[in-house]
């Protein structure tokens, strides 16, 4: 079925480029575990109760500290 192959690969790709720091790639993962609830893969639950808290403390790889370069 591989219905949410694109983001796991990019997930995975994420954990590899960063040396397989999970923080690196949390928005990632999130987005993979909205797309296997959204498919009813898994059950639904709030994304509080997986360890993700709000949108603002979850940014995309490399986008951090980006403001002193």
């Amino acid at each position: 079925m591989h219905e949410c192959d694109v983001e796991k690969k990019e997930y995975l790709l994420c954990l590899k480029s960063s040396g397989n720091k999970s923080e690196k790639c949390r928005h990632l993962s999130k987005k993979y575990l909205k797309c296997r609830m959204a498919k009813n893969l898994m059950a639904k639950q709030d994304m509080s109760e997986l360890g993700f808290g709000k949108e603002a403390d979850i940014e995309p790889y490399g986008e951090k500290n980006n403001a002193g370069s």
